[in-house]
């Protein structure tokens, strides 16, 4: 539109280059700080595992061309009013949030991205939209203040802001898995451990990321029972279907163990034979003997440890745990294990689950005192 105010003209020519940057900046630091490893997936999928993915060089090439697609919408769309001028946007906005939109049910997504049918009613939305603004003129009202011109287009971007957002996948739990993926290949293990920390729900994915990266810092039998192990000893170990995770998660974990494992291999036989294995490695007894923990194999797991020649009383703290309640839940089996201190904390535990109250108040109790512990896996764990 054409203004004789000298002010107004010169805003009419800034608002295009304030919408621009705002949806540079914007574009960029959502992709990049929030979006990136599920880009890096749509990239792997899409690409056929074939090209590389470079984080930055993605993120700035995909909000440039966004940023192109604004710029060319701008220009088309000039006759838009002042007020609404920001609007013009939209276009690049909703190809933002559907590049970050795809759903990944394999990954524990549980589908917070919108139908394909919110498209379809945001476009039709703004159709009717140009349509009336086609009709209004800024004119009667050029001599009002820069702010009347101004805030209206920083609130359209905001709003734009939080519908590409809502857009595009917020499933933390799919989120947190990619993240972990990335980091494991990254070997920065301390890093998987802080996320997986904080996952209540983990993913079968992050479960094995998990044991990876406690197995690589030395800490299986230390720390296992300080995460969440919803699927047994299965969450040891990832399927064969991982591997379309951008990041490949059996190989990943299969260089570690020096072997690979297939779907159609049990976890624990699997874990057996390579514990016994020609190319035996100290990684092994440690997943094998989680692994029977994981199944509340207690008679397997003593078995194996009496194979050893490691002394009880230098065992990590989860096997001592399993030694110490073998002993009390097998009143007639020889002791293994002499720990007054680990013994003690048991009948701790003991007393405080057979307190008279509620079956979900006595786990309350425990866990709160003793969550990660063995003792609580095996008596409370899923």
């Amino acid at each position: 539109m054409n203004y004789n105010n000298p002010q107004i003209q010169r805003l009419a020519r800034r608002i295009p280059y304030l919408c621009a940057a705002y949806f540079a900046v914007f574009a960029f630091c959502y992709l990049w700080f929030f979006q990136i490893d599920l880009l890096a997936q749509v990239h792997f999928h899409y690409s056929q595992e074939q090209a590389g993915f470079y984080p930055l060089l993605a993120a700035l090439l995909s909000a440039f061309l966004l940023l192109v697609v604004g710029v060319f919408t701008s220009l088309h769309l000039r006759w838009l009013p002042l007020r609404t001028s920001a609007a013009a946007w939209l276009l690049s906005f909703l190809l933002l949030g559907l590049l970050t939109h795809w759903r990944m049910p394999r990954f524990g997504d549980l589908g917070n991205a919108p139908n394909w049918s919110v498209y379809a009613v945001l476009i039709g939305v703004y159709a009717v939209f140009l349509l009336f603004a086609r009709r209004i003129s800024d004119s009667s009202k050029e001599h009002s203040s820069l702010s009347t011109y101004l805030w209206p287009n920083i609130l359209i971007l905001v709003l734009l802001s939080l519908m590409t957002v809502c857009l595009g996948n917020t499933d933390q739990r799919l989120h947190r898995t990619l993240r972990s993926a990335s980091l494991a290949s990254q070997c920065r293990y301390s890093e998987v451990l802080q996320i997986a920390r904080h996952e209540h729900h983990p993913t079968r994915q992050l479960t094995a990321l998990t044991a990876l990266s406690l197995s690589r810092t030395g800490q299986l039998g230390e720390a296992l029972f300080h995460y969440p192990q919803p699927y047994g000893a299965d969450g040891l170990l990832p399927t064969e279907a991982d591997t379309t995770l951008f990041v490949n998660l059996p190989h990943l974990v299969g260089r570690h163990l020096g072997y690979r494992k297939t779907d159609r291999t049990p976890t624990e036989l699997f874990l057996s034979v390579i514990g016994s294995g020609p190319r035996r490695r100290p990684q092994h007894r440690d997943y094998e003997l989680s692994a029977y923990l994981l199944d509340r194999d207690l008679e397997a797991f003593v078995r194996r440890v009496l194979q050893s020649d490691t002394l009880p009383a230098s065992l990590p703290i989860h096997y001592r745990e399993a030694l110490v309640l073998r002993q009390h839940l097998d009143t007639l089996a020889q002791p293994q294990l002499t720990d007054s201190l680990l013994t003690l904390r048991y009948r701790q535990f003991d007393s405080l689950r057979h307190l008279p109250a509620s079956a979900s108040l006595c786990e309350l109790r425990c866990r709160r005192r003793f969550g990660d512990t063995y003792w609580a896996y095996y008596f409370f764990g899923d």
